[in-house]
């Protein structure tokens, strides 16, 4: 797949997150195209994600969002939320206590850690309007 292609439905992707800093779109950027090497998930399905159309539920879809919460510090390597780590870095930008109850709404255990950063990934997405 065209290595530009890739970049554009990254950038696509992270630019919809206004929160984010500058420097934090670029570290995004840089752990989208890592885990999208790392897993070989489609860049359309990814991009689709962004979008909320979680119809790709493939195994290299549901493992890119996984590696790109470890990345983040979101998920450690055995596959465990931190959820520490998401109040923090979402409670730069939204009301903690907001936040709080939108990782407990959203506390779900898949069928192994990629399910499971999937399914929090999809709830989060659905439940963003609460923030």
């Amino acid at each position: 797949m065209n290595q530009y292609f890739v970049a554009f439905c990254i950038a696509a992707i992270l630019s919809q997150i206004e929160a984010f800093t500058l420097q934090q779109r670029q570290q995004g950027d840089l752990f989208a195209l890592e885990c999208l090497r790392e897993t070989a998930a489609n860049p359309v399905s990814v991009a689709l994600l962004k979008i909320g159309d979680f119809s790709a539920k493939d195994e290299a879809s549901k493992c890119f969002v996984r590696c790109f919460f470890e990345k983040e510090g979101f998920m450690d390597a055995r596959g465990n939320v931190e959820t520490e780590n998401i109040v923090a870095a979402l409670s730069n930008d939204y009301d903690k206590v907001k936040v709080e109850a939108l990782i407990d709404r959203c506390q779900v255990e898949g069928r192994e850690a990629c399910d499971t950063a999937f399914q929090m990934y999809e709830c989060f997405y659905r439940n963003r309007e609460s923030l």
